[in-house]
């Protein structure tokens, strides 16, 4: 389903949507629309996945995986809310990263 949605934007705000989505390649509402989308999925762990919401309007947006990936992945992003509703607790990915390179740096030190 798709609404319309009015904003009321700056002149130099709306100088500046215009101009990043000429360099992108699409109109400034499906600019926005896109912004927006990947800004909320960022805000926490969603349970479908943002990046294919736009599939039937952009084929490079394609979603190609398989019912049983969709379910798992649907899976594993409610337990992940789940255990977050539960515990509170939460990694940045900044986080993550750089405790996973920090092992994988040891892993290949120990082989050295």
């Amino acid at each position: 389903m798709t609404t319309s949605l009015d904003l009321t934007l700056g002149d130099a705000l709306l100088a500046r949507v215009r101009a990043a989505a000429a360099e992108a390649g699409m109109s400034p509402e499906a600019w926005v629309a896109v912004v927006i989308t990947d800004t909320l999925a960022r805000q926490g762990v969603s349970e479908d996945a943002a990046p294919f919401d736009a599939a039937g309007e952009d084929p490079v947006m394609l979603d190609t995986r398989t019912p049983e990936t969709v379910a798992f992945q649907h899976a594993a992003a409610l337990a992940a809310i789940e255990e977050y509703d539960r515990t509170g607790v939460s990694h940045s990915i900044e986080d993550v990263m750089a405790e996973l390179r920090a092992d994988l740096e040891a892993r290949l030190a120990a082989k050295a």
